[in-house]
């Protein structure tokens, strides 16, 4: 009877890590749920076959938010540094879930791992699809919808609201795990079915027309083919890669954003572009960071000082914007100092150095991704990034930093 209650303890587990990867498409305040569920659903199962924590595991994926929650002691925002602590717990409540959950029950959640991603997949085809299906019946004809759709995410989806670099992001993230799920699949209709998502998915890529992410998805997908060794591959892969640069080329969307990279200056001298804002925001965020770059700012007080440089700096349209740095290496530098950012990047370093060590080829993916896209956003300070970056990271790494992948 023990056995059975565990089973289906362990069951009820893995149906709600898969509620985790559907996240994308739930609304905000539903997403607390899942998360709160799984926790419950975890602890009530431990409870049931006895308490197993890997600490080492905790202590690798957890280290970077115990460093960022040391600089509340020396922030004087106390109130914007507990938003954003509350905002960043993924980065522990993760760590904390996974490393309760012992190696031998790792392995047998882990053979779910292709219905997670396809879940994921799927969540995130709905989050793109049915707004834009909604919106173009109702308020906008095609035209209209190719041009405004990226703001209507934004703004007008209410509790399923995000920004569009974030859906740029669950695109790229969705496609690498089509090509995982495709791996194992023999049924062709199943196949078409995965493709045709994974097609729709690139349409919106170039929809939203965001740089770091589609950057990131060419580099983790030439990775992705020299992980499988097959010349038949390869050659699919060429066909893609001059397919997708035709198609930035011929957008003008794309094109327009790409072309920015070729006059990069900074705002007071040269045109407002998303690159320009970028550059110029770097510039202020360096100069803040060789000011105080054993300790940085605090949580509280980074962006505030942000801000106080673009006082003086006269550019209204930062002032108005309020940027954070647009950089989570940057923006690490200001929270935390060295401290901050060595923590990430040892946290980061680890896992993909066993990920390598044992053949997680979807961690080392998720890891570069990731770590591509960190170079323009701040991922960690954004719920609809740092939900996803703590889930993924400490999914995979369960199976691969302290047990072999099998």
């Amino acid at each position: 009877m023990e056995n059975a209650a565990s089973s289906k303890s362990l069951n009820a587990l893995i149906f709600c890590i898969g509620m985790l990867f559907a996240m994308p498409v739930l609304p905000t305040n539903i997403k607390s749920v899942a998360i709160g569920l799984f926790l419950a659903t975890l602890l009530f199962h431990r409870v049931k076959t006895g308490v197993s924590f890997d600490r080492w595991f905790f202590i690798t994926n957890a280290a970077v938010f115990i460093v960022i929650a040391l600089t509340y002691l020396y922030s004087t925002d106390t109130q914007y540094a507990v938003k954003k602590l509350t905002t960043m717990s993924s980065l522990l409540i993760f760590p904390l879930a996974f490393s309760l959950i012992p190696k031998d029950e790792v392995l047998i959640i882990y053979k779910e791992r292709d219905k997670f991603l396809f879940v994921y997949l799927a969540a995130v085809f709905l989050l793109n699809v049915v707004p834009f299906v909604w919106f173009f019946s109702t308020h906008y004809s095609f035209e209209e919808m190719l041009v405004h759709f990226p703001t209507v995410m934004r703004v007008d989806t209410g509790k399923w609201s995000i920004h569009p670099i974030y859906l740029s992001m669950h695109c790229s993230i969705a496609l690498l795990f089509g090509f995982y799920i495709l791996r194992s699949l023999s049924s062709r209709k199943k196949i078409a079915i995965i493709l045709m998502m994974m097609l729709t998915l690139v349409l919106f890529l170039f929809l939203y027309a965001k740089k770091g992410p589609m950057l990131a998805l060419v580099a983790v997908f030439t990775l992705f083919v020299l992980f499988q060794k097959r010349k038949k591959l390869v050659r699919v892969y060429i066909v893609a890669i001059i397919g997708f640069v035709a198609l930035i080329l011929l957008i003008p969307r794309t094109r327009e954003k790409f072309m920015e990279m070729q006059h990069i200056e900074v705002l007071q001298g040269g045109n407002v572009t998303s690159t320009n804002i970028r550059y110029t925001i770097y510039n202020v965020a360096q100069e803040l960071i060789g000011e105080s770059v054993l300790s940085g700012y605090g949580v509280g007080d980074y962006n505030n000082k942000l801000d106080e440089k673009y006082q003086l700096l006269g550019d209204d349209l930062l002032v108005r914007g309020s940027f954070n740095a647009h950089n989570q290496y940057f923006s690490l530098l200001l929270i935390g100092g060295i401290a901050a950012l060595l923590a990430f990047l040892i946290m980061m370093g680890l896992n993909l150095v066993f990920a390598i060590r044992f053949n997680n080829e979807l961690l080392i993916l998720v890891l570069i991704f990731y770590g591509i896209a960190m170079l323009t956003e701040n991922i960690l300070e954004r719920e609809g990034g740092v939900i996803f970056f703590g889930l993924f990271l400490n999914f995979f790494a369960s199976k691969s930093l302290y047990a072999k992948e099998g």
